[in-house]
């Protein structure tokens, strides 16, 4: 099972992602394959955002069956870092309506 961390305090935004979803055989695992675009289009929004110098990307760290990123976005930015962050969640959250026993959002 997949499962999803997401916390906001203070001023930053941690999310971590974990374990594999055990829908399907390693490489033709559709749920994992979602996840994994999920996670690589998240990163990939805030390393732009980090770029173009509207968030410190604090923590990132990727490996076989885990993520986690941790931001902290200057002020002017927090309604649209939140914004790209909750974009992901609904994904995970939509991922979770239709395979609730293969990904869990906590």
């Amino acid at each position: 099972m997949t499962k999803v961390f997401y916390r906001e305090y203070y001023d930053r935004y941690l999310l971590i992602v974990e374990g594999h979803s055990g829908f399907g055989e390693k490489g033709k695992d559709i749920v994992c394959s979602a996840v994994s675009i999920l996670v690589y289009a998240l990163l990939n929004m805030l390393k732009d955002e980090e770029s173009d110098k509207h968030l410190i990307l604090r923590r990132e760290v990727i490996n076989d069956g885990y993520f986690c990123v941790e931001v902290e976005p200057f002020d002017f930015s927090k309604q649209r870092t939140r914004g790209i962050i909750e974009t992901v969640i609904t994904g995970f959250s939509l991922l979770n309506e239709e395979y609730p026993e293969f990904i869990k959002l906590e």
